[in-house]
């Protein structure tokens, strides 16, 4: 990877008419490390060194199906591809245009995994019937995105002071738009805005993770969010915002306290990751405090590298719970042409 800084924030809010977050997000540096165990370094044994940053992950998830089940499965899924992606090759070894497709076919396993890991899931608790989730990752490897994404929380790219959306929202109202059935400016206030035809999770039987990838330049921003934000602020706002407000927590805080004077009406999540020039060329090596092993320690490592388990260390299986349709704050229906509406 070549040398970029990166600077980068990022909030959640429970909004003004919510009692809880359903919200989830993650920003993370993928480094590769050394654990010492014994040695003449000048560092404690147990502790890890860890070289500079080989990729950058970003993560937002919206979850639908009550107050525990919501929160449960977008955490959960949150979760599952960051350990996914820890405990992968794919993400530090890709040299030609094969090792590229094969991750990003390894992109896509673990949001197909991941469903089936949240259907298993929901089956344990009452309250996590039906619990289901959006979800956008975007990754990294300068100066090479990856965007993969299922539901309608987006990502944006920021570029000589314009706003590029990059992920299609998987709704009815998206879709019905797509086929001429509804203008575009009367998307976000169409009842169908609502209804995913895309997620993970939530009863449907797959998911159909949506790959992009983008060619980054220097003094770019990526911008993600969940629909909390979109609801209530417009692209040209957001837009505005990023013009006018320096730095990635200021922009983060002024389009959460937007959405908010907008309505409120939803959980808001912003992120925000700048892509500068790095001065710094040389080779660097950190080391942490000893026991500083594993962020997410009741994680097990994946059985495979397109597969892994669940928090309890079971072994996730394949099993496809019936599809049906979930009415809990969004819903979601199968994807397909023929859940979308001829007429409104």
């Amino acid at each position: 990877m070549q040398p970029i800084d990166v600077q980068s924030a990022g909030i959640t809010d429970t909004g003004k008419v919510r009692t809880d977050n359903q919200d989830q997000f993650l920003i993370a540096e993928l480094n590769t490390s050394l654990y010492v165990r014994y040695g003449a370094l000048q560092c404690e044994a147990g502790s890890r060194l860890f070289g500079g940053p080989r990729g950058y992950l970003f993560l937002v998830a919206d979850g639908m199906g009550g107050h525990r089940g919501g929160s449960e499965a977008s955490s959960f899924a949150v979760q599952y591809c960051a350990n996914a992606m820890l405990n992968g090759s794919c993400w530090f070894d890709r040299d030609d245009d094969a090792s590229e497709e094969a991750f990003v076919e390894h992109l896509k396993s673990i949001f197909e995994n991941a469903h089936r890991a949240i259907e298993e899931r929901s089956k344990t608790a009452e309250a996590f019937h039906g619990m289901g989730t959006t979800l956008t990752m975007s990754y990294v490897d300068w100066p090479q995105m990856f965007v993969a994404h299922a539901g309608d929380t987006r990502c944006y790219l920021f570029r000589n002071n314009e706003l590029q959306l990059i992920t299609r929202d998987h709704t009815v109202a998206n879709e019905m738009m797509r086929k001429g059935q509804l203008d575009p400016e009367d998307v976000e206030r169409s009842h169908w805005s609502n209804v995913l035809v895309n997620a993970l999770g939530a009863g449907a039987e797959n998911v159909v993770p949506e790959c992009t990838k983008v060619d980054l330049q220097k003094n770019d921003s990526i911008l993600m969010c969940s629909d909390g934000l979109n609801k209530h602020v417009s692209d040209v706002q957001i837009r505005r915002a990023l013009l006018d407000t320096k730095g990635p927590q200021n922009v983060c805080e002024l389009l959460v306290e937007l959405a908010k004077q907008g309505g409120g009406s939803d959980n808001i999540t912003v992120m925000m990751a700048n892509f500068h020039s790095q001065p710094n060329r040389r080779m660097q090596m950190f080391v942490s405090r000893p026991g500083e092993d594993a962020i997410f320690q009741d994680v097990e490592t994946p059985a495979t590298e397109l597969d892994t388990c669940d928090l309890e260390g079971t072994p996730l299986g394949a099993a496809k719970a019936e599809s049906h349709q979930e009415q809990v704050g969004k819903e979601t229906v199968d994807f397909g042409d023929d859940v979308i509406p001829d007429t409104l």
